[in-house]
């Protein structure tokens, strides 16, 4: 008997928050990997990995400007290692 298994979809975010002080997730969620990349006066630059079915409001509820792009699978780079955190 065949199982139907479909590939996971990814959605790689970037996007602005404006709580520089602290701008963890609000629901840690090991199976997701996020990085700040940079900051400004007020906001700070998220970028984060959600499985395609996950609203980005309930992890980041004052994101804005908000891009993404649909990934099979989770790139780690120099810029953007893997968190020690990290569960896959």
């Amino acid at each position: 008997m065949e199982t139907d298994t479909k590939p996971i979809k990814w959605r790689r975010y970037r996007f602005y928050t404006r709580s520089i002080d602290d701008y963890r997730p609000l629901i840690y969620n090991p199976e997701y990997p996020w990085w700040c990349s940079g900051e400004g006066e007020d906001y700070a630059v998220i970028v984060a990995y959600l499985l395609e079915n996950e609203d980005l409001s309930k992890y980041w509820d004052d994101a804005f400007e908000i891009t993404f792009t649909e990934e099979d699978k989770i790139i780690f780079t120099g810029r953007f290692p893997k968190p020690e955190y990290y569960k896959n």
